[in-house]
């Protein structure tokens, strides 16, 4: 039977004298440690403690104490009742562990991303280089005035009147600062909605439309309408976890968007849909009561604005266009987009998360909330082409059709975001359509902006005008901007076509008259009440504009 002692080794009871046989006292250890210049046999007689027996036939190599023993032994202190040594220790508490630096916070609803500092900044480098490019192909858009951008200008309303003080080039810069800031309240939403790299997506995307281009260099309202549905948008889903009454922030942007531009009108029920969709998640039933307190809010605001400046004009003007061209050229101009939202759509009520990190846990949306999110903003891409198609109005449509994207393209970059897969693993399809978008943009915008080319037409005209003729000619917004130093906006008159042209020639009543034809109408062929005063064709002979003919009289 053996005992354990207090230093949990074992030993078999006995004497102290057959201990000490065993563990020698300190001070014999010592004498036995000194080395002897003698018969190396005396060290196999002794066996010092600590050191070990050396094979017989080899030299004896005394061995040090181990660190371990070093610190630990202390030296023996003799007397009859030291049975046993008992080394010194020291229990040492464990390190409590270090608390985590940062904190993962929970998983957006779409993708994976950390809002933190550094990835904030990133995204605002990143939406800085698509603002940049956004402005270079603004920029590369020059010409003189179109008739729409004339009209503008020499009017005098209470919103076009303080812009067209800056003139044409101040006017035109403004549009372009108003298309920039809706790129980025449009990168706010979509953040908001779903996360940074969709937002980041959408933004990019957006820049290079076709109608994105042109608004950002035409001299109107439009881009002043979309900065105000852009802010619209962005509030609704600034204000998605907060009250109800919160909401009424955004009526007024709303509200003032058709009085800058009449197709706005258009999407404000779009809006009110929205505010419901975007709370929904956070609020329940309060979501509904958040959407009627905008379209209260938003619908009496426009009453108010109506009783003041009137019904905004041009909203139900029918035409005679084909119904079926006018939605083949809404297809070129944003069937890329639409394409892409419908597939992030797909992706977005099939699964709420993209599984970058799967094991996440928290809230997601439903699949009802997400096929309604979904639908929502694919259809409202729709609304311009299908309205004007069916008034047969295709005036501005490449324009209009815009509007309806700035609703589509967020559910268009989670779209890109989805084809990218987790963590970025292709972002070449990333790539693929940005470049395919970018370059179709560029070619529509090409095609499209071409303004008439008046600067020699102009220049011929004020050697023969002043305050008190009447003119006639086919752009008498153009001829009234430019020569608004020499004469005034009544004296020049739109010519009509064909017997309209004829009626107006023999009144003859009009002291020049500037047309752009290819050849000499037959109501001045031959009329002796009219001389030829100059033919000028434009500089751009690839443009497809007819030359400015200009008669006076005689």
């Amino acid at each position: 039977m053996t005992t354990q002692q207090q230093d949990g080794s074992w030993s078999e009871p006995g004497s102290q004298q057959d201990w000490q046989q065993h563990y020698p006292p300190y001070t014999e250890q010592q004498q036995q440690q000194q080395p002897v210049h003698g018969d190396q046999q005396a060290y196999g007689d002794h066996q010092a403690y600590g050191y070990q027996q050396p094979y017989t036939g080899q030299p004896y190599i005394p061995q040090q104490p181990n660190p371990a023993q070093q610190r630990y032994t202390r030296p023996y202190t003799g007397g009859s009742d030291a049975e046993y040594y008992v080394p010194e220790y020291t229990v040492v508490e464990p390190e409590p562990e270090p608390e985590p630096g940062y904190v993962l916070p929970e998983v957006p609803v779409s993708a994976w991303s950390v809002d933190n500092s550094r990835s904030a900044w990133i995204s605002r480098g990143a939406l800085l280089l698509i603002l940049l490019v956004q402005a270079g192909l603004s920029f590369r858009l020059d010409g003189s005035a179109f008739p729409q951008e004339a009209k503008f200008l020499v009017s005098d309303g209470a919103l076009s009147g303080p812009v067209a003080q800056l003139g044409l080039a101040g006017a035109r810069a403004l549009s372009l600062a108003w298309a920039l800031g809706a790129t980025a309240l449009l990168f706010g939403a979509t953040r908001l909605l779903f996360n940074a790299r969709a937002g980041l997506a959408a933004a990019a995307m957006y820049s290079v439309l076709e109608s994105t281009a042109f608004t950002g260099r035409y001299a109107s309202l439009h881009s002043l309408s979309l900065f105000l549905l852009a802010a619209a948008l962005w509030l609704l889903a600034r204000t998605r976890q907060s009250g109800p009454a919160a909401v009424l922030l955004a009526a007024p942007f709303a509200a003032l968007a058709p009085f800058a531009a009449y197709s706005a009108a258009l999407y404000l029920p779009t809006l009110t849909v929205l505010a419901v969709l975007t709370a929904y998640r956070f609020r329940g039933a309060g979501a509904f009561v958040r959407g009627a307190l905008f379209a209260v809010a938003t619908g009496a605001l426009c009453f108010v604005g109506v009783l003041l400046h009137g019904t905004p004009s041009g909203w139900n003007v029918q035409s005679d266009d084909s119904t079926v061209e006018l939605l083949k050229e809404s297809a070129q101009w944003g069937g890329v987009v639409l394409l892409v939202a419908v597939i992030g759509a797909v992706g977005f009520i099939r699964r709420a998360r993209m599984g970058e990190m799967p094991w996440a846990e928290g809230s997601a949306p439903g699949a009802v909330r997400r096929s309604l999110l979904g639908l929502t903003m694919c259809a409202t891409a729709l609304l311009a082409p299908l309205y004007q198609a069916w008034l047969g109005n295709g005036s501005s449509l490449y324009i209009h059709v815009g509007f309806g994207l700035l609703f589509a393209v967020p559910m268009a970059g989670l779209g890109v975001s989805r084809m990218m897969g987790a963590h970025f693993r292709y972002p070449q399809i990333g790539i693929m359509i940005y470049v395919a978008a970018l370059v179709i943009g560029m070619a529509q915008t090409g095609g499209l902006y071409r303004p008439p080319d008046s600067a020699a037409m102009v220049g011929a005209l004020r050697e023969v005008v002043d305050t008190k003729g009447a003119y006639l000619t086919d752009d008498p917004e153009i001829s009234a901007y430019y020569l608004r130093a020499q004469t005034k906006p009544a004296q020049w008159h739109r010519a009509g076509q064909g017997a309209a042209l004829t009626a107006e020639v023999k009144k003859d009543s009009y002291d020049v008259i500037a047309l752009r034809a290819d050849s000499v109408p037959e109501a001045l062929r031959g009329n002796a009440d009219y001389r030829l005063l100059a033919v000028l064709r434009p500089s751009d002979k690839d443009g497809g504009q007819e030359p400015y003919r200009i008669w006076v009289k005689r």
